[in-house]
């Protein structure tokens, strides 16, 4: 029977015709059709590839939110360090710690091993963040005795602004900042 096809596909090739042509589907058998076509792979890998480059993606963002999350969390841990060493200050003596401080300067924090103290000179923490503060006059209402800015000035109470700034990555300076008021609650 195999012949038979042979011959016939032979005769339809030499006659300008197709062995499709002349023979009946249901005799014209070529063999099992299994296993996967080259496009049929290509659209596999394709669909893998898009699927990892996804998922990748995903979290590579997930790392950098991560990133920005801990450096502001640390921002904020030292943005409450400043404050308490601002009070820290005024409690060992407002006249030589605090008073003296202009209002016109900034002013870094700065450790020696044993105390803090207010310097002009700039500070980097952790070699990422830069911690600063500024000392504003106070005014009161001379009634109320509320905080007016257009008030009487108040020698025993500051206003305190502590900022930290970093660099992000991508050269964006990030910065944090909290105010806070401190009173001479001593008379030292």
């Amino acid at each position: 029977m195999k012949l038979k096809h042979t011959k016939t596909a032979v005769r339809a090739a030499l006659n300008g015709g197709s062995f499709f042509l002349t023979c009946r589907p249901s005799r014209c058998r070529r063999g099992p059709t299994s296993g996967f076509s080259i496009v049929e792979i290509i659209l596999g890998i394709g669909m893998l590839t898009t699927a990892l480059v996804a998922v990748s993606a995903y979290y590579i963002r997930l790392l950098t939110v991560s990133e920005l999350t801990t450096e502001h969390i640390q921002s904020g841990f030292l943005l409450e360090e400043g404050v308490e060493v601002m009070k820290l200050l005024r409690d060992e003596s407002w006249s030589t710690t605090i008073a003296p401080l202009s209002t016109t300067t900034t002013y870094y924090l700065s450790w020696n091993g044993t105390k803090w103290t207010a310097t002009t000179t700039k500070q980097v923490i952790e070699n990422i963040f830069t911690r600063s503060l500024e000392i504003s006059d106070v005014n009161r209402d001379n009634v109320t005795y509320n905080i007016d800015p257009t008030g009487t000035y108040d020698p025993g109470t500051k206003k305190v602004t502590v900022s930290i700034g970093w660099q992000r990555r991508g050269g964006n300076v990030a910065t944090d900042t909290a105010q806070t008021y401190i009173m001479n609650l001593f008379n030292n």
